[in-house]
């Protein structure tokens, strides 16, 4: 359509025919620009970027009816599209350099159809004038349609124009289309690194937060909420934007508060570990400040490692002063001043006594006056050993007992007298573990640690460690009262070792004095029967004969024993004196055989005598012959008529073993052992006791034992018995 013919059909509508006054035209103006505004408004979503269709519209109606209202249009536009369609909204003035150059090209286009549509309309007022002067002034027509020809062909070079801008404008939307798909792109990009990012940070194990300058919550990572969500501070749903220190006033002098200011201060990185009393838990810090003043701090529980070191030490340590000193008082006290003050602010020790009173050993604190006040206090409210819990119950059942929260309802429960009710909760009781210290036998005490000013908070693993403290305890409490009883058994068996050796010299004086004494009258009556029997005093009958021969034979049995008596008390003070010599076993044995040869004979018994070729002893032979001599004495004594008596003699490894057996009534298996003691006498016959002193055999062990040898015995009731004397055989070359 060309531009008369649009001039035309604006002509053609009525409206246009009237004539408008200027309120008239410029509140077209207004009109036209505000129904632009609203269906921008109104279609905003479909027309995106192209916010300014509806305003053409608007200011080429308003530029029909005028420039001045076309201008006032075209102003109100670009007021009213950066007011609420261009960024930054609701403000006027554009902040993007395209939404700029956007409004240029609508200001300047805007103008650019003002004035034509200002032309227009002066065009279309001319036509009208000029038609109604048509039949007046027709030559004046003819020529003004000649110009209006010529102007048309000037509007129609002005709407290629403007059609041009058109579609130069039309580049530039599409250009700046494609500047925002790019910014939506970038802005996508920019969320999904954010999301990487986080998804990076999140994917930590160990919690993690960061703050800002003014230690504000700027971030908390999952595994961090889920610890503050069981905080007993009663923390808000989110932290963020919420100060720490009004969240965690108590850290604030905390190792935690202290090392974490001092990296936001020092901007360095920070390590450390650190224990909160409120949790019962250790933690190891990481602490790295940012380039703004914040802080990122990441944290992980080392409860279990730091409570496994701890309870290695305080276990390697008890050990060592447990296993210093016997004096388990002393032990005691110094295990109870080892816990002070990192696994209790108090710790007491009490021992059951001999009279089942309980008694305090010790009592440990940093502050000396503190335990000075505990211990008084302990005097005058001493324990009830008969109480259903605490300290008794433990002392009763051996079973260790934790309260890891004291509250004052629990204190008024376990007293019932006000004033030391009122002196209790002057402590602060936050915890208390009382472990039994217990021997392999029985409970012997009471191990108490105690929870005040720290604030620890007692857990199972303390509970655990301070058992196993107890159980130790209470071994070096049984090693060192074992220790002490070992100590005065020994001190009573040395003073009745002593006390036995005094009496066994005494008896032994006693014996030779009383042996000496009784020699002396009896070699007296020898030499006079021998005197009487020679007849130095005259004749001597048969019947006085026989009477005196009676007496000399018990002389001599008499003077036997008293020998044997003193003999004994030789052997036993280890008077004898050994005369060592190499002896050949035959040599010996000829010497004692015909000693006996005349009882042998006086019994009917019989007699043999088997040894090795060679066989020599190493010994003193006198008393060699002496122990065989009594050996034989005994067998010939014990044998029944028509026995008999063996003696076999040989050499093993580098021991000379002789053999002497009898065939007599036996010895019973209980008095094997007691016939070597000193004056013991066996009922060998079961009738009737056989004469001696009970010395022989205790002489003769004690003289075997002197010369490196043994004798033992082996015997069965009813069938003899057998004596092994053993004696080192002669060294070979």
């Amino acid at each position: 359509m060309t531009a008369r013919g649009l001039y035309s059909k604006l002509l053609d509508r009525s409206p246009l025919r009237l004539p408008l006054g200027w309120p008239a035209r410029y509140a077209v103006a207004v009109a036209s620009s505000a129904l632009a505004l609203a269906l921008t408004q109104a279609l905003r979503a479909q027309l995106g970027q192209r916010v300014f269709i509806f305003a053409y519209g608007a200011v080429a109606l308003s530029g029909a009816v005028g420039l001045g209202p076309g201008i006032l249009a075209t102003l109100l536009c670009v007021f009213g599209v950066d007011y609420y369609f261009l960024a930054p909204t609701h403000e006027i003035g554009a902040a993007a350099p395209t939404d700029l150059f956007a409004l240029g090209i609508f200001l300047f286009v805007a103008i650019l159809i003002s004035g034509m549509a200002s032309r227009l309309r002066t065009a279309r007022l001319l036509a009208e004038t000029k038609q109604r002067e048509a039949e007046q002034l027709a030559r004046q027509l003819e020529q003004k349609a000649t110009e209006l020809e010529e102007q048309g062909f000037e509007l129609q070079q002005q709407a290629t124009e403007v059609e041009q801008s058109n579609e130069e404008l039309a580049a530039s939307l599409r250009a700046t289309e494609l500047e925002r798909d790019r910014a939506e792109a970038a802005e996508q990009q920019l969320a999904l690194a954010d999301a990487f990012n986080r998804g990076i940070v999140e994917s930590f194990g160990d919690p993690m937060v960061v703050h800002d300058s003014e230690w504000r919550f700027q971030y908390v990572n999952e595994a961090a909420m889920k610890i503050f969500r069981t905080s007993k501070h009663h923390l808000p749903g989110s932290l963020i934007g919420k100060n720490l220190w009004e969240l965690y006033p108590d850290i604030v002098k905390h190792d935690f508060g202290v090392n974490m200011l001092r990296a936001a201060t020092e901007r360095a990185p920070v390590n450390f570990e650190a224990y909160y009393p409120e949790n019962g838990e250790w933690s190891e810090l990481r602490c790295y400040p940012l380039s703004n003043g914040g802080l990122v701090t990441l944290w992980k529980n080392v409860t279990e490692r730091r409570q496994a070191a701890e309870s290695q030490r305080y276990l390697a340590e008890a050990s060592a002063i447990l296993g210093k000193s016997l004096e388990y008082e002393e032990t005691l006290s110094a295990l109870a001043r080892l816990v002070i003050p990192e696994l209790a602010d108090w710790c007491r020790v009490d021992m059951l006594g001999d009279d089942g009173f309980l008694r305090v050993i010790a009592v440990t604190h940093t502050d000396p006056e503190k335990v000075k006040w505990a211990r008084k206090l302990a005097e005058d409210y001493p324990q009830d050993v008969n109480g259903e819990n605490g300290v008794a119950n433990v002392l009763r059942t051996g079973v260790a007992e934790m309260y890891p929260e004291i509250t004052e309802e629990m204190l008024a429960t376990g007293t019932s007298d006000p004033e030391y009710l009122a002196l209790l909760k002057t402590v602060q009781f936050r915890g208390v573990i009382i472990a039994p210290i217990i021997s392999s036998q029985s409970v012997l005490g009471a191990f108490t640690l105690v929870s005040a000013e720290s604030r620890r908070k007692y857990t199972q693993k303390d509970l655990d460690l301070a058992v196993e403290l107890g159980r130790r305890a209470g071994m070096a409490v049984e090693n060192a009262r074992v220790h002490r009883a070992v100590i005065t058994a020994r001190e009573a068996a040395v003073e009745a070792q002593h006390e036995a050796e005094e009496a066994n010299a005494a008896k032994s004086q006693f014996l030779a004095f009383m042996s000496h004494e009784l020699r002396t009258p009896l070699n007296a009556i020898a030499g006079y029967v021998d005197l009487i029997l020679a007849g130095v005093h005259g004749p001597v009958s048969k019947p006085q004969r026989d009477a005196l021969d009676r007496v000399n034979r018990s002389q001599r049995v008499l003077l036997g024993l008293i020998n044997n008596v003193l003999n004994f008390v030789k052997v036993d003070a280890g008077h004898v004196e050994m005369r060592v010599s190499d002896t050949p076993a035959v040599d010996i044995m000829k010497e004692v055989e015909p000693l006996v040869a005349p009882q042998l004979e006086a019994k009917g018994l019989r007699y043999e005598f088997n040894c090795e070729n060679g066989v020599a002893v190493h010994a003193d032979a006198e008393k060699t012959q002496q122990i065989l001599l009594n050996l034989l004495s005994n067998a010939i004594k014990f044998t029944k008529t028509g026995g008999s008596v063996v003696v076999d003699c040989g050499q093993e490894a580098n021991m000379v073993s002789f053999a002497v057996r009898d065939t007599g009534c036996g010895i019973a298996p209980d008095k094997l052992n007691a016939i070597f003691e000193p004056f013991v006498q066996l009922d060998r016959t079961l009738r009737s006791p056989q004469e001696g002193t009970g010395l022989g055999l205790a002489i003769s062990r004690d003289l075997a034992l002197q010369m490196n040898g043994s004798l033992t015995v082996e015997s069965e009731l009813g069938k003899g018995c057998t004596f092994f004397l053993s004696l080192p055989a002669v060294p070979s070359d």
